[in-house]
């Protein structure tokens, strides 16, 4: 797959205390993608399923903008865009050529693809990022970071 770059490359989350497996997400759609579409969702979509107080969107997405810039993307190539469903534009959008998910969210993106067959779109070209773990072969996720630090959310 080395040097095969598709036109768009979607990539979605609630990106709320960035982490490893972020950086790796983020980092696979740079690779893979001339233009990258990152759904972020928004606070009311982020609220409805998680447990604990999400930050902002206007937070969650200026730290997204640096860690793209840190992995040296750049606004002509990256596109953020606020999410209301699991979905965004990817059922949608037929510009969308391949999406990255992690093993974790990889029947997401099969999803996704059978509802794009549905509407008439191609299916995308998944590229599934492996599950980043901790020293202690822990999954990382916001969730590990909030409990290991003692912080709720928020301002963390």
């Amino acid at each position: 797959m080395r040097g095969l770059k598709f036109r768009k490359v979607a990539v979605g989350g609630t990106f709320d205390t960035l982490h490893t497996g972020h950086t790796a997400l983020i980092f696979t759609a740079l690779n893979y993608g001339r233009k990258v579409l990152v759904g972020v969702t928004s606070d009311e979509f982020a609220q409805a399923y998680k447990t604990y107080k999400v930050k902002s969107l206007k937070i969650r997405v200026l730290n997204l903008r640096s860690l793209v810039k840190e992995l040296g993307g750049n606004d002509n190539d990256v596109i953020i865009d606020v999410i209301n469903d699991p979905y965004g534009p990817t059922i949608v959008d037929p510009t969308i050529d391949a999406i990255v998910v992690s093993l974790e969210t990889l029947p997401r993106a099969i999803e996704i693809n059978n509802l794009r067959r549905e509407r008439g779109l191609r299916p995308l070209y998944i590229i599934a990022v492996p599950i980043i773990r901790d020293g202690f072969g822990n999954k990382v996720s916001s969730t590990l970071i909030r409990d290991r630090t003692g912080t709720k959310g928020l301002g963390d």
